[in-house]
């Protein structure tokens, strides 16, 4: 299935143009609104007017970038590139893990960075936000709102390309998924039509853009649903790092989690080398949404350990993600750089799994060097999410008890790569015995690009997707972040 997927997305891309880099530019510079930007791709003003692809990794190639200053505009660019033959995709935060986008060569870059407004409506508990705001740039408005919404972990990804996979992150044990918080979407199709979708204007498309949304277009903008604070806009934050030694005790207190949180808790927990203490760590990150003697209740197993250090604080909502994890946001959010990223997602915990993970992964540090390299594992409570019916949207893995996901950084040579491909695939089968006949299922967004599309969508929902796709982007213009077209 992979092998024919793949061969659907070279073809869309070995069609051939016989425009050239200064044809896209000219066409485009003359037909498209006085503020728009066209660069070619070994321009100057290519590297420091676009936003950085933050994965270097298998990352698709342009000979043209465009930074469209209107809907219309992309529209524009979608039917010149859709008429020329030339591959193209939409750049908002900059983020992504898949492989499957080193499937366009000599493409156009649409960089969304004109669409970075930030509305919010106080009465209406709504936020409008336009496809390249990211997480950290919500976080701000929102809190002197006097509101909240769920968010990913990372402040640097774009929030309308996570949701479109479905969203995940700490606050979705209250509020549900980041798609549970979308309202309505305005959008570019496959067919160059700026349409609206919400449930009720195009529910069809609004359904699939709910966990499949990258196949259908690219979102300009998107309305949200806020929510009052909880406990005034602050969290109880728990950072720990222990030593590999600890790990029984640190792995048994993460399975009795394990399906038991309560909906104000979630936890995430890491395996990674410390430069500082020269050694491999179990990096764990608790937050209790509430107030702090409720959240020293909850995380009191972890209080009890033997930490090499820790950091128990009360943090506001708008620098959460900012400051929890001992601060490590800004290290995960320099740009530019290869990174090889492997998920899964996981419905049972395993201690004895976790403890040979750990093995494997101190022999990996020693063979490779390749210690900038982690896995984590999230935990996020489920009850909240499931109110939400599974037919509901596109996204189908609302039951999900645990998100794991294997980085891999600093790699240089072929043999480095092979190794990681190695040892990922092993770890990741693995993991994937624990699930039982479910087998490998991935939530889209931590996908690699090898699983499939049935790891991605599920064969029960992919009829439908693939109706939508007919309707919404017959061409297959937007086939490469995981497409399922063949």
């Amino acid at each position: 299935m992979v092998t024919s997927l793949v061969f659907g997305l070279l073809s869309v891309v070995g069609m051939t143009s016989a425009v050239t880099p200064g044809n896209i530019q000219s066409y485009l510079q003359s037909h498209l609104s006085s503020k728009s930007e066209v660069f070619l791709s070994s321009s100057q003003s290519y590297q420091t007017e676009l936003t950085e692809r933050w994965n270097a990794y298998q990352a698709p190639s342009y000979v043209v970038g465009v930074k469209p200053a209107t809907a219309q505009d992309v529209s524009t660019i979608v039917k010149y590139a859709a008429q020329n033959s030339i591959a193209f995709m939409g750049t908002g935060g900059g983020h992504g893990y898949t492989t499957t986008t080193s499937a366009v060569n000599n493409g156009i870059n649409i960089d969304l960075g004109a669409f970075k407004s930030i509305s919010i409506d106080k009465a209406a508990s709504t936020m409008t936000i336009g496809g390249a705001v990211t997480f950290g740039e919500v976080l701000d408005p929102v809190f002197a709102a006097g509101k909240e919404i769920q968010t990913g972990s990372c402040s640097c990804v774009g929030f309308v390309g996570a949701t479109l996979g479905g969203g995940i992150g700490p606050y979705q044990g209250l509020h549900g998924l980041i798609i549970d918080a979308l309202q309505s979407v305005t959008m570019v199709t496959g067919k160059g039509d700026i349409v609206n979708a919400s449930s009720s204007v195009n529910s069809d498309l609004f359904w699939g853009l709910r966990g499949a949304g990258m196949n259908y277009g690219i979102v300009t903008s998107a309305t949200y649903k806020l929510a009052d604070q909880t406990n005034g806009g602050h969290a109880l934050n728990g950072d720990f790092l222990f030593p590999a030694s600890e790990n029984a005790t640190v792995f048994n207190i993460l399975s009795k989690f394990a399906g038991y949180q309560p909906n104000a808790f979630s936890i995430t927990s890491a395996i990674q080398y410390s430069t500082d203490y020269k050694m491999t760590v179990i990096m764990v990150n608790a937050v209790y949404i509430g107030a702090e003697a409720d959240g020293r209740k909850v995380i009191a197993p972890l209080l009890s350990t033997k930490a090499l250090k820790s950091n128990i604080t009360m943090i506001p909502y708008n620098r959460l993600i900012f400051e929890n994890r001992f601060g490590v946001d800004p290290l995960g959010c320099i740009a530019g750089l290869p990174q090889a990223a492997y998920g899964l997602n996981l419905y049972k915990y395993d201690v004895a799994t976790y403890q040979a993970t750990l093995a494997s992964y101190i022999d990996f540090y020693a063979a490779t060097g390749l210690t900038t390299s982690y896995m984590v594992t999230e935990m996020f409570p489920t009850k909240v999410t499931l109110q939400t019916a599974d037919a509901a949207a596109a996204y189908p893995y609302r039951n999900t008890m645990a998100y794991l996901f294997m980085s891999f950084s600093g790699f240089t040579t072929d043999a480095q790569i092979s190794a990681i491909a190695d040892f990922a695939k092993a770890r990741r089968a693995d993991f994937v015995k624990l699930n039982g006949a479910k087998g490998l299922q991935v939530y889209v967004n931590y996908a690699h690009g090898d699983e499939g599309r049935d790891a991605w969508y599920t064969a029960e929902k992919l009829p439908k997707l693939e109706q939508l796709k007919k309707t919404w982007d017959p061409q297959s213009l937007f086939n490469f972040t995981n497409g399922f077209a063949y």
